[in-house]
């Protein structure tokens, strides 16, 4: 008989090992796949028979051969602290996970994650065989995915990825490549129909979508349109690119958290605003260069700017910010509980125009947060006399 692994594989600290897994052995059951700190691995697989065969005939079949690893009903995979790692396996092959819901690749810096393509031949795998060989059946109900640290970047980036790879995604955590300015590109982001939480923190991007070269059919069909989530922290370079109304649909939006973003001289233009009306929590904190939230040069609004379900509103380190929107229009909040300004030494008055906020609960305005609480009986004038 086959040899045969539990439900659950958890290999950690790792120390004089090149391989964890047997290409002999099947995983009918697997569950759980779990791998870290691991600091001599480099593949997962090993390719016992390229070693073992020694004709020259055996040797070109297994050469020209691609092997599949499937695992049907693994659930959960986590590669963490694997610096060494380079592939699945060296030999040629593809897998397949027909059941993954769930994927963490955390700190595997030689590994090239993703690619379209497998290699055609055992010299091709010498020099960079990818972790994964992704086509449109690789990960059909996959639903989470983070990549930390990472080459992560390449075959994403680079648009090299066909549409629909991850047809099931709902979340995306991209973590710490700071050294790399690149952006997403618009097609793949527009390929994630179901994408519901967008976390990008500590990376050199400019823009979370690149849309340069996209035809007139690909602009008529907006992106993150399921998205209810969006973090965004650490991104220095990031600027109001990032919000375009023509391309982003942020209309079933319900969390916008923005930290360290110092590009930013506004959040987000007047239209995009009003598209907002399902948004439930903003919070802006630790942004240097940010003078309001709401920028409408240039743009004819017309009627009151309604937030219908913001119920909590951070404002905190925001050394330039002078308001919340510099514009003489109104603002509406009908069902804001909770807000929090502070360390915004530069800010007056919350807006310039009318404001509405007829269900206020609980407000925090101090010059910082360990300050004496200020309230003088509405948002603005209590700005007013504490800043």
């Amino acid at each position: 008989d086959e040899p045969r692994a539990d439900h659950h594989l958890q290999a950690s600290n790792l120390v004089h090992n090149s391989a964890v897994l047997n290409e002999k052995v099947v995983f009918p059951s697997l569950e759980k796949l779990q791998i870290q700190n691991c600091d001599s691995l480099e593949e997962i697989i090993e390719a016992q028979g390229l070693i073992a065969d020694t004709s020259t005939t055996q040797s070109i079949v297994r050469e020209t051969t691609t092997i599949t690893f499937v695992f049907p009903k693994l659930i959960y995979l986590r590669l963490s602290k694997v610096p060494r790692l380079k592939c699945f396996c060296s030999r040629m092959h593809t897998t397949q996970w027909p059941s993954l819901k769930h994927m963490e690749v955390i700190e595997c810096p030689k590994a090239h994650i993703f690619a379209p393509k497998c290699p055609k031949s055992q010299v091709e795998i010498s020099n960079q065989q990818p972790l994964f060989c992704v086509n449109e059946d690789t990960f059909p109900v996959l639903e989470e995915l983070t990549l930390k640290m990472n080459d992560m970047m390449k075959g994403i980036c680079d648009g090299q990825l066909s549409l629909q790879c991850f047809p099931s995604l709902k979340l995306l955590n991209l973590h710490c490549f700071p050294e790399t300015s690149t952006t997403l590109p618009y097609c793949f982001i527009q390929s994630l129909p179901k994408l519901q939480k967008l976390v990008i923190n500590n990376a050199s991007i400019s823009e979370i979508v690149w849309s340069e070269g996209l035809s007139d059919k690909g602009r008529r069909t907006s992106a993150f349109y399921q998205l209810k989530e969006l973090r965004l922290s650490k991104l220095p370079q990031l600027t109001l690119k990032t919000f375009q109304p023509s391309l982003l649909s942020f209309k079933k939006l319900t969390t916008l958290e923005v930290i360290s973003c110092h590009g930013f001289i506004n959040l987000m233009a007047c239209s995009t605003a009003k598209s907002l009306m399902l948004l439930e929590r903003l919070s802006v904190a630790d942004c240097e260069m940010i003078e309001e939230i709401i920028a409408c040069e240039g743009e004819e609004i017309q009627g009151s700017i309604i937030f219908p379900k913001l119920k909590y509103l951070k404002l905190s380190g925001l050394p330039s910010l002078a308001s919340f929107s510099l514009a003489h229009h109104s603002l509406e909040f009908p069902v804001l509980q909770m807000v929090m300004v502070t360390k915004c030494p530069k800010m007056r008055k919350f807006c310039q125009g009318d404001l509405s906020t007829s269900n206020l609960q609980q407000m925090h305005v101090a010059r910082d947060e360990e300050d004496e609480l200020w309230w003088e009986g509405d948002l603005n004038s209590t700005i007013q006399q504490m800043f």
